[in-house]
């Protein structure tokens, strides 16, 4: 959780606020622009596969937040990004309680695509109660415009807020040029059957009985259950590909740009707006990706190409394309997608916009 309080805009409005994720890059922004500001960590440790799953473990790494809850009669905002299902939410209840019983307007910003879907998976008490937690935000902020409907049935579409996602400013550092000699491809992303990945192994499977040439590299954690699979898999691909695990900072850095392909196929049903494809874009690579989720609200024809989930047929001639002229084509989208990103998702901008929504949120 972050608490930022100080003056930010026009007024001297003080805010608390939960961010688990983004939680490190908005804080320093907030302090670089003088807003005074206090961190307070709600994230559980948790991976992509276990998300929305009751365990004691979670509720018992998570009560000492409450605490927390102590601080919310001193600022003037409170944000924070729940997660997706009926206990992501729930385990925000008391900074909500403690909201509307010192009448503190609070934001809630959901990072994917699941959460009007779990709203209307609810019955009974369930459902009543997440959606008085919910009705009673000032605003909600999405990812993308397509992700609006996350708030239907739950806030007017006047609390409704865009804010896109965010690269980190490192990424747009470097103007390296893109290696031509080879598809030179990079999953970047938890390896989960909904991530995609056994679509593109099998797209690179296709490729290589081809005889096209490529290298592919694999970034990620792992779930258990897949680990076996995955491992004879990346066996029989051989040199071609290699798994290097979990990857951040310069390391990741370092293979964005030497990357010239970025592939996530992802289904993922709580899939928002991927960051790693604005990372890919940011650093000049080639964009594969699906009609899914917000994916298309940000990844077009001019950043690379969509495919239907679950098809390495359509990724496998995706690549195949690129191989045929992959000088002229790493010419016609790394430019332009460096250009796209820094346009539109920089630090910065992300920031602004949420100041935006907050500094209209204490008017209201």
């Amino acid at each position: 959780m972050v608490t930022f309080h100080g003056k930010w805009v026009c007024t001297d409005a003080r805010m608390i606020t939960l961010v688990p994720i983004l939680a490190a890059v908005l804080y320093n922004e907030l302090l670089k622009r003088s807003i005074d500001a206090r961190f307070i960590n709600t994230s559980a440790a948790k991976n992509e596969s276990n998300q929305g799953k009751f365990s004691l473990k979670k509720i018992f790494s998570f009560l000492h937040v409450y605490r927390s809850t102590l601080f919310v009669g001193k600022y003037d905002v409170v944000y924070m990004t729940p997660g997706q299902t009926f206990f992501g939410v729930v385990k925000y209840a008391p900074f909500i309680f403690s909201c509307l019983y010192l009448k503190k307007p609070f934001i809630i910003h959901v990072h994917g695509n699941h959460f009007g879907s779990e709203y209307k998976s609810l019955t009974g008490f369930k459902k009543k109660m997440f959606k008085s937690l919910v009705t009673k935000a000032r605003a909600g902020i999405v990812l993308s415009h397509s992700l609006r409907h996350n708030f239907e049935s739950l806030l007017d579409n006047e609390r409704t807020y865009v804010v896109p996602n965010f690269v980190e400013d490192s990424l747009f550092a470097v103007d390296a040029p893109k290696q031509t000699d080879k598809l030179r491809i990079l999953f970047l992303s938890n390896l989960m059957e909904e991530k995609g990945v056994f679509d593109l192994l099998d797209a690179l499977r296709k490729l290589k009985d081809k005889g096209i040439l490529f290298e592919a590299v694999f970034a990620g954690s792992v779930e258990s259950s897949l680990a076996g699979r995955l491992d004879s898999l990346f066996s029989s691909l051989g040199d071609n590909v290699k798994y290097i695990g979990t990857i951040s900072g310069e390391d990741k850095r370092q293979r964005l740009l030497d990357a010239n392909v970025l592939i996530l196929p992802t289904y993922y049903k709580m899939e928002g707006q991927p960051i790693a494809l604005l990372e890919g874009m940011a650093t000049g690579n080639i964009i594969i990706s699906t009609r899914h989720a917000g994916i298309p609200d940000i990844v077009s024809e001019l950043n690379g190409f969509l495919v239907p989930p679950k098809s390495s047929a359509h990724i496998c001639a995706c690549l195949e394309r690129l191989s045929t002229d992959l000088p002229k084509m790493i010419q016609k989208y790394a430019n332009t997608n460096k250009a796209y990103a820094q346009q539109n998702f920089t630090v910065d901008a992300f920031t602004n916009n949420i100041l935006q929504v907050l500094n209209a949120s204490t008017k209201t």
